[in-house]
């Protein structure tokens, strides 16, 4: 089961164990197991989920907009994949709705 704690999201069956898969750090998504450490895979701004460096660089992948998860590059548009809730881990509540669905694409399984 995945879990999210301190930035740091892991592959273990209680919130902060297990391997670390990646992290989130002011909407950037990394491979690392420490906050701000790793390649930047992917980032989320303003509800638009992108695969860039930086927050708000890169191709828009998807966007979220009222809890719908859809595959179109601006806010509301293009098909809808799912709801926040299908894509929340254990921890990770708390955060933006758009960094909570990039950290499952990113990371946990690629659908966007």
């Amino acid at each position: 089961m995945v879990n999210f704690k301190d930035g740091v999201i892991r592959d273990g069956s209680t919130s902060g164990s297990g391997k670390a898969l990646g992290n989130l750090k002011n909407g950037v998504i990394r491979n690392g197991s420490t906050p701000g450490a790793g390649t930047p895979l992917g980032n989320a701004k303003d509800g638009i989920i992108r695969n860039g460096s930086t927050p708000g660089a890169g191709s828009p992948l998807g966007n979220v907009k009222d809890g719908v998860v859809r595959n179109g590059s601006t806010l509301g548009a293009g098909a809808a994949k799912g709801k926040v809730s299908d894509y929340t881990i254990k921890g990770i509540e708390r955060e933006y709705d758009a960094e909570i669905v990039a950290v499952y694409h990113f990371l946990i399984k690629k659908f966007l």
